[in-house]
């Protein structure tokens, strides 16, 4: 849905911050789903819900319900007498990104309705396709509750479980609210009439001419390259689309107009949205159907260093006509302000697709983005080319305001090493992450650095290596294998600098 004037270059602060923004403590225990399916228990009887979308067996006494709420099947299995439940959502949203990005707008979702809500134990496998979590909150009627939950996300579909009891009783009804889970029954054909959810379209793998990503696209579908992380990919038709990108706004205190560029003072994502599409012919009558502010990212970016300028991430849903067909679209939008008030950055992932075949495409589109990958040796390589890139910038705006070029060339530097600093910083966050490794600092050994990977511990100055368990990264908490000491983790950018980026 959006064409060549919108769509230039991914940054890399939004790809690392897409990869690392939600990551959960620790790994996921062997158990990431309740047990597989197992013939029902004596003493327990089957149940159809309502519209027969579900067929569960629970223990005599139980009552079981389904809803639809957003695209989504939901059954509720409970005991009135013990007040415990088990719960199953089985859905389809363009969720950017994976089981995590899901949780984190399920956990939204339950926040709003219960302030005092409370997380702990989360954990994530390494595919960041499943998630598990503990919790609790105060239900106005029924008290105190605790609760286990998983998450999946499989082809787009997303399929959430839970146990839940008065505080106390968790673990003692745990065997049969998972007995509960284990023989649910989803019915041929419900998802698809409740929720509107289709199989994802065979995709094949796509790189980019100059390899700074790669995705995955159905068969068939076309795609233009503009280099840079940048691309629009259609189907045959080109009525349906998927598109990374962005663009450069200049700040009306600049005082200056170039001709093609875009004068605007600096906008959240949907208002960026709007302005960018609609003055660029691309898209007209464009109403949002939701604005869903991500705050947690914003917080994410500030713990892990970003300081270029302020930052607001939204997701849209909205819909618009294009070339004359109303069609519907989800953007995934980042404002990247400037401390120096010049300009600022809209960057996007966005799909979109005609109003009646919107959601049927929503499995195939959530499996694209979460496919969408920066080449690694690609982004080093765009660092190293960020002096030449600042220069040539330079010396364009010298040209326009040669009254003032050495004020604004001094002041693009420093914003340019700001900006390095943390990409480096965030690229350093979310290599550990993938490779599964984290630096330690001794106090005791006067700030010699153990480096932690997937098989030990290694002392950086003297080249001990600790192998295995407690040693690896699983396993390890800090605890100095030489010294009676906790070492601190390398998890703050001011550590960062000082034991890590200045060695």
């Amino acid at each position: 849905m959006i064409r060549r004037d919108a769509a230039r270059v991914l940054s890399l602060q939004m790809v690392a911050m897409v990869l690392c923004a939600w990551v959960a403590p620790g790994e996921l225990c062997a158990q990431t789903k309740p047990a597989a399916a197992t013939p029902p228990p004596a003493g327990m009887q089957k149940l159809v819900t309502e519209k027969a979308s579900f067929v569960v067996y629970v223990p005599k006494g139980w009552t079981a319900t389904e809803s639809a709420e957003e695209g989504a099947l939901l059954l509720n299995a409970f005991d009135p007498g013990s007040r415990s439940e088990a719960a199953m959502a089985i859905g389809s949203q363009p969720y950017l990104g994976d089981a995590v990005g899901a949780s984190k707008a399920v956990l939204a979702k339950t926040g709003s309705r219960y302030p005092d809500l409370q997380i702990t134990n989360s954990k994530i496998t390494r595919d960041r396709k499943k998630v598990v979590f503990d919790g609790s909150y105060t239900h106005p009627q029924k008290g105190k509750r605790e609760f286990r939950s998983w998450i999946g996300v499989v082809g787009g579909v997303v399929t959430c479980t839970r146990v839940e009891a008065p505080a106390g009783r968790l673990e003692a009804e745990k065997p049969v609210l998972l007995t509960v889970l284990s023989n649910v029954r989803v019915m041929k054909g419900a998802f698809a009439s409740g929720g509107g959810a289709s199989k994802v379209m065979p995709l094949a793998p796509h790189q980019l001419r100059d390899g700074s990503a790669s995705f995955q696209l159905p068969q068939g579908w076309k795609c233009q390259d503009f280099g840079k992380g940048s691309f629009i990919a259609s189907d045959p038709g080109d009525t349906s689309s998927f598109t990374v990108g962005s663009a450069e706004v200049l700040s009306p205190q600049l005082g200056v107009r170039v001709p093609g560029a875009v004068v605007a003072p600096y906008m959240p994502p949907h208002q960026a949205w709007r302005l960018l599409t609609e003055q660029a012919g691309l898209v007209s009558r464009l109403q949002f159907e939701k604005v869903i502010p991500r705050q947690d990212i914003v917080r994410e970016m500030a713990r892990g260093g970003y300081t270029a300028g302020p930052v607001a991430v939204e997701e849209l849903i909205y819909t618009c006509d294009v070339k004359g067909r109303r069609c519907k679209g989800y953007t995934f939008g980042f404002s990247f302000g400037s401390r120096l008030g010049t300009n600022w950055t809209f960057r996007h992932m966005t799909v979109g697709a005609p109003v009646d075949q919107f959601e049927s495409l929503v499995p195939t589109f959530s499996a694209m983005t979460q496919s969408f990958r920066f080449n690694e040796r690609w982004m080093a390589n765009y660092i190293a080319q960020g002096t030449q890139r600042l220069r040539q910038l330079q010396q364009q705006t010298a040209s326009i305001v040669n009254r003032n070029a050495e004020d604004i060339r001094r002041m693009m530097q420093a914003a340019y090493d700001e900006r390095q600093k943390s990409m480096d910083y965030i690229d350093y966050q979310r290599t550990n992450y993938i490779r599964g490794q984290q630096d330690w600092v001794s106090s005791m050994e006067g700030g010699t650095v153990y480096h932690t990977d997937s098989w030990g511990t290694k002392n950086s100055a003297t080249g001990e290596y600790y192998e295995g368990q407690p040693y690896d990264y699983v396993h390890f908490k800090g605890k100095n294998p030489k010294y009676n000491e906790e070492m601190t983790p390398i998890d703050s950018r001011a550590l960062w600098e000082r034991r890590i980026r200045s060695q």
